[in-house]
């Protein structure tokens, strides 16, 4: 927004020099991006915050500069000689959905001439950026950079049946602005109606049919107040962005609605030689109330670090408009005013004063605290993760969670939460699976020749069902691996050596290892997106914790992946629900060890992991190690089994195996593997 520095004198005294006033500007909260010499005058070029829709107006920040320079704020010259005749007489206003306008003001003003506006007021707006139209139009605009409230004029005699109706939009209905484009309206848009059609897009921009010509003659201003949401959604829809849309959107004072119709009646009265017939027809369903905040020195005291002196609180709070009254136990009771509408706690009492105050003017000092030493297991068990993953030589991405729910339905049948305002079709949802992400962050490597690619992200997944308690949808976090190329690269000692499922694998057994998950075990199952018998999952007693395999060929082609993938998809929710593994150390022993080879005939359908949890429920302390060492099918070995070499080593913490020992040991890890059907091999 630009201001003038002489259309503030006319409401504060400034007694600093322009270069100055840039600083103090900022240091309220209003930031002075530039400051420039105009003719006699100085143009700053401010910018407001989204919360202090109250400053976008000169009274506005004015009020800032009389609280900051303790000087009094001049009051607001509205003056209106009002004829005989009644407004209530010549127009009618009607609100149909007062949820989105809660208040309309309308004023008549007959027998003016429009023409073209005195030169003080063509300067006064062309110096802030505002292009000058007619004597009525520009008053309405002046109006809005003086008191920061947006105004429309009607051609009274061109609005049908007299009558205003504030409505949504019915099917059908267009209405052709006054920047000359004809736009089709929904039900989502709030218009102002005559008798017969839509006159105006409410809040945004009036239309043409009732626009202010040299053959008007009787105007009807409008003062109103619109809900910010729907102001919002309907310029976005339209592309529009306004001078009114822009104040609207944030919040306008709805209390200043009369005054700022007065004033403008005032001045076209004034400047087009009208009159101004009786009264204001204020339709205002539900009368703004003033809410009480408490505020407490001690509260002050805490927040600041500082004690500040009643007076100055007091001072500051009175003059930036909050009534203030003692409650007789040391505290204050607060009102703010209708135009702060972003002060609604203590809180935010303390910063308005501290702002004021001077952020620099508080004392530098450290506020005594008890310690307080909280172990924060849910973060020690991501970095965890983190660590291992990078250890492993992945890198962590972070990738977008609006996706395409045409894409996202192709990887799961989870429905996924459309998004009510999207940016655009490719992120109109948000994700209930990481998969797309992740193809596409390896996707965007390979295309750059990074043929050697490990990836993991931490991140969310949403659903629309189950919803939690709160009716919100269901939030999961999950871990995503990906990874394409090679294992090894080929050198002058060695070839090279690609990805492949078990390099996965035992990634993932990894991660779970820092973890206590009990009844591990793993499955050759996995996905439809995933290449037939390249997918498994681990799951433990209460589910699935891992699915991961090789992406499916077809798939790969889709998002032009030129070489195998490797997904892996862990709920991270799950597992960090787990305990990470207790450390414990073991000492090595002083005796030498005995290692054993035992030759087995397994039926096909017996797992690996099988054989590995029967002969972990009966180990001994004597049995230091177990791993399978050879895999064999076919040869002397039954049709329907397959050999397998399992290592044992045993040894003792306190003496030498005997031969006797050792075969004991033996002879019992033989007995434990039977019910599965195992045995040694003759």
């Amino acid at each position: 927004m630009k201001a003038s520095l002489n259309w503030l004198g006319e409401f504060v005294e400034i007694g600093v020099e322009p270069r100055k006033l840039k600083d103090d500007l900022k240091h309220l909260g209003l930031g002075a991006e530039s400051v420039s010499a105009a003719g006699d005058d100085w143009i700053f070029e401010l910018e407001i915050t989204t919360n202090r829709p109250d400053c976008l107006s000169h009274y506005g920040v004015a009020r800032e500069l009389s609280t900051l320079y303790r000087q009094p704020l001049k009051r607001l010259d509205v003056r209106v000689n009002e004829s005989g005749a009644s407004a209530e007489s010549e127009v009618s206003i009607e609100i149909q959905d007062p949820d989105l306008c809660a208040r309309y003001c309308g004023r008549v003003i007959r027998n003016v001439e429009v023409k073209p506006s005195p030169e003080w007021l063509k300067n006064r707006l062309e110096i802030v950026g505002v292009r000058a139209i007619n004597n009525v139009a520009d008053v309405t605009n002046y109006v809005l950079m003086e008191l920061g409230y947006p105004l429309h004029a009607f051609d009274l005699a061109r609005v049908r049946d007299k009558k205003i109706i504030v409505r949504r939009a019915r099917a059908g209905e267009r209405l052709r602005t006054l920047d000359g484009v004809d736009r089709a309206l929904t039900a989502d848009n709030l218009v102002i109606a005559d008798g017969r059609r839509p006159v105006a897009l409410a809040g945004v921009m009036g239309g043409e049919a009732s626009e202010i010509s040299s053959s008007t003659r009787s105007v009807l201003l409008e003062s109103a107040w619109f809900d910010p949401v729907s102001i919002r959604r309907t310029s976005k829809a339209h592309a529009m962005h306004t001078e009114a849309s822009h104040r609207f959107e944030r919040g306008a004072d709805i209390e200043m609605a009369p005054v700022a119709l007065d004033r403008a009646a005032g001045l076209i009265a004034k400047l087009a030689g009208g009159e101004v017939l009786r009264g204001v027809v204020d339709v205002y369903p539900r009368p703004y109330l003033r809410r009480e905040l408490e505020l407490r020195p001690s509260e002050i005291r805490r927040i600041l670090g500082a004690e500040l002196p009643a007076e100055d609180v007091e001072w500051i709070l009175r003059s930036l408009g909050f009534e203030m009254r003692a409650d007789g136990a040391g505290r204050w009771r607060v009102s703010p005013p209708s135009f702060r509408l972003d002060v609604a706690r203590e809180v935010d009492l303390i910063e308005e004063i501290a702002r004021v105050y001077g952020y620099d003017r508080l004392p530098a000092c450290v506020r005594p605290a008890p310690p307080r030493v909280e172990r924060d297991t849910r973060r020690e068990k991501e970095l965890t993760v983190s660590s291992i993953m990078v250890g492993l030589g992945y890198r962590e991405v972070i990738a977008p969670s609006m996706v395409d729910p045409g894409e996202n339905a192709r990887f799961t049948d989870r429905p996924t939460v459309a998004l009510v305002n999207p940016l655009s079709q490719e992120a109109s949802a948000l994700r209930s699976t990481p998969v797309p992400g992740m193809l596409r962050a390896l996707g965007w490597n390979l295309d750059r020749d990074q043929r050697d690619v490990r990836l993991f992200e931490v991140g969310k997944t949403y659903s629309a069902l189950p919803q939690t308690r709160e009716g919100l949808p269901d939030e999961r976090r999950v871990l995503t691996l990906g990874a394409s190329g090679r294992r090894r690269r080929a050198t002058v000692h060695d070839q090279e050596k690609p990805l492949d499922f078990f390099d996965l694998k035992g990634d993932l057994e990894t991660v779970f290892a820092a973890f206590d998950v009990p009844a591990l075990r793993f499955e050759p199952s996995g996905c439809q997106y995933y290449e037939p018998g390249l997918g498994g999952r681990f799951a433990d007693a209460d589910g699935t914790l891992v699915v991961f395999g090789q992406l499916s060929r077809e798939i790969a082609a889709g998002y032009k992946l030129r070489q195998a993938v490797w997904l892996a998809e862990v709920d991270f929710q799950r597992l960090l629900a787990r305990p990470l593994r207790t450390r414990t150390f073991r000492a090595y022993s002083k005796f030498p060890a005995v290692e054993r080879d035992f030759s087995l005939i397994l039926p096909d359908g017996v797992r690996y992991s099988e054989v590995e949890e029967a002969v972990r429920s009966s180990l001994d302390t004597a049995v230091q190690s177990f791993q399978p060492v050879d895999l064999f099918h076919g040869g002397s070995v039954p049709p329907g089994h397959y050999s397998l070499l399992l290592r044992v080593t045993f040894s003792s913490l306190t003496h030498t195996l005997t031969s006797d020992e050792v075969e004991q040991l033996s002879q019992r890890l033989v007995e434990t593997l039977e019910p599965l059907n195992i045995r040694l091999r003759s």
